[in-house]
């Protein structure tokens, strides 16, 4: 390096701005690494029901999905909040602190006798309560969700202008994986960075709108450190019981085509079996996008019927769109025995499709 070059970078690097600069990232960094590394999480109620102390630029948030397969009814449950204050869709940006609890972007939305009905889209303020029976409530005005109790018996209510139109008591599976937590705590690209969430799996009983409904819940809290990336998520459940779960991450966006698979299995009479080399691929948009996912050993052709779009905005947008889904075809060939729809007694579900970041 010629010596004139040598001194511009070397009074670049050992300036004053730069050091700050540096000196301030490499402060966040250290503080999601002792998020992580002070926090543990005995048991999955502990992170379910909490209301953490984020580092900068962190985010957590709680998701649940309803559904009675193979009827189209399916109840959404979505909010949750970031250091840095997002904007999603048109509301307005939540300020930093609440009276009681926390401020959260909140969409809530519902199926229900042939159309769709958003119930909150908006922040809400989210209050936590531990002891006998724990609770998290998130609440605007004269609506309100709530989850209480303990592992494994929840009780899940959607109250609209003061009256309640969804509950749900959620119980232990009959069969198949109860609940998994997973940890993300080491990428070699960034090893400062990490997830952490809850994922439980339960069926159901409880009334909608006035009518009977069951079938399978999925409840889950996440706890993150890093961006939100580009993302396709795909959940099926049957009518007799059984699902398939996909998940691809595409951290360089659609364009890049670089995808890895986290997640892709089917469960079948409650026993999971891996599906290696699954492809997702889409056709048209909003409530007429198809979505074909296959490999050598499986296809299943899901048809929209409604969608909730999420934009979140902050110095970023971040895109992140809810289908619901229903299955027009599946055949699967799996340890010598082939499946169909018929023997699965119909699929519904939910397929999710996210662009853009979200810092």
């Amino acid at each position: 390096m010629p010596l004139r070059t040598f001194n511009k970078w070397r009074d670049f690097k050992f300036a004053p701005e730069w050091k700050k600069k540096t000196g301030e990232l490499d402060r966040k960094l250290l503080e999601f690494s002792r998020l992580f590394k002070s926090r543990r999480y005995p048991t999955p109620d502990e992170l379910f029901f909490e209301i953490e102390d984020l580092p900068s630029m962190g985010k957590e948030y709680w998701f649940m999905h309803f559904c009675s397969p193979p009827r189209e009814e399916q109840v959404i449950f979505t909010f949750g909040r970031s250091v840095d204050p997002v904007r999603v869709n048109e509301g307005s940006v939540p300020e930093a602190e609440g009276q009681q609890g926390v401020v959260c972007a909140a969409v809530c939305w519902l199926y229900s006798k042939g159309r769709k009905e958003v119930i909150f889209d908006s922040t809400t303020n989210v209050r936590l309560k531990k002891g006998e029976r724990n609770s998290i409530t998130a609440e605007k005005g004269e609506s309100k969700i709530s989850i209480t109790g303990k592992y494994p018996h929840f009780d899940i209510s959607l109250v609209k202008g003061g009256r309640r139109i969804f509950y749900a008591h959620a119980s232990h599976p009959c069969k198949g994986h109860p609940y998994e937590m997973v940890n993300i705590l080491t990428n070699p690209f960034a090893p400062r960075l990490g997830t952490v969430m809850i994922n439980y799996y339960f069926e159901f009983e409880g009334v909608l709108e006035g009518k009977p409904m069951k079938g399978k819940a999925y409840l889950q809290k996440v706890v993150a450190a890093m961006p939100l990336a580009p993302w396709n998520w795909v959940r099926l459940e049957f009518g007799n019981g059984d699902s398939l779960d996909f998940f691809t991450g595409k951290p360089l966006g659609e364009a890049a085509g670089w995808h890895f698979a986290s997640n892709a299995y089917i469960e079948i009479g409650g026993r999971r079996t891996k599906l290696r080399g699954l492809k997702l691929s889409t056709w048209l948009d909003k409530e007429k996008r198809v979505w074909s996912l296959s490999s050598k050993s499986m296809v299943a052709i899901l048809e929209s019927y409604s969608v909730q779009p999420f934009i979140m905005r902050q110095k970023t947008v971040f895109q992140y769109d809810e289908y619901l889904v229903r299955a027009k075809a599946f055949a699967l060939r799996l340890a010598g025995k082939e499946y169909t729809l018929s023997d699965l007694g119909g699929g519904v579900g939910i397929a999710e499709d996210a662009s853009g970041y979200l810092f």
